[in-house]
């Protein structure tokens, strides 16, 4: 089993990082864009701004949290379908977060390949 994970550091970001509408919607529809079941939404706004939204999806998760105040968003996109690419969900947040620099870690992560537990003794 192959799970994908894409963590991007958006900065200088031009979208609206304190309306919690409108990145609960990019988050929805980012997980969408790869075909991912949303299973559960969560959301948070914080005082005096940012905001974190939770997709938890039948696939995984795509969090995204915001720091209007430096022009930040952190994104978690992973995914545990081998046929979806995080980068497709990517794309859709980048268009509403439009940062002007991203800084992004990819990852396979998961089971690559059976192997016995080590032995204990």
């Amino acid at each position: 089993m192959h799970i994908r994970q894409l963590l991007v550091d958006a900065r200088a970001c031009a979208g609206p990082l304190d309306d919690a509408d409108a990145l609960a919607g990019a988050v929805d529809d980012a997980a969408r864009a790869v075909g991912a079941t949303i299973v559960e939404r969560a959301r948070a706004r914080y005082v005096p701004h940012g905001v974190t939204v939770v997709a938890i999806l039948a696939e995984s998760h795509v969090v995204l949290s915001t720091w209007p105040e430096h022009r930040l968003a952190l994104v978690d996109i992973l995914l545990c379908n081998d046929m979806m690419d995080p980068r497709g969900a990517w794309a859709v947040l980048a268009g509403v977060l439009r940062p002007a620099e991203i800084v992004a870690t990819e990852a396979t992560r998961g089971l690559v390949a059976s192997t016995p537990e080590p032995a204990i003794g």
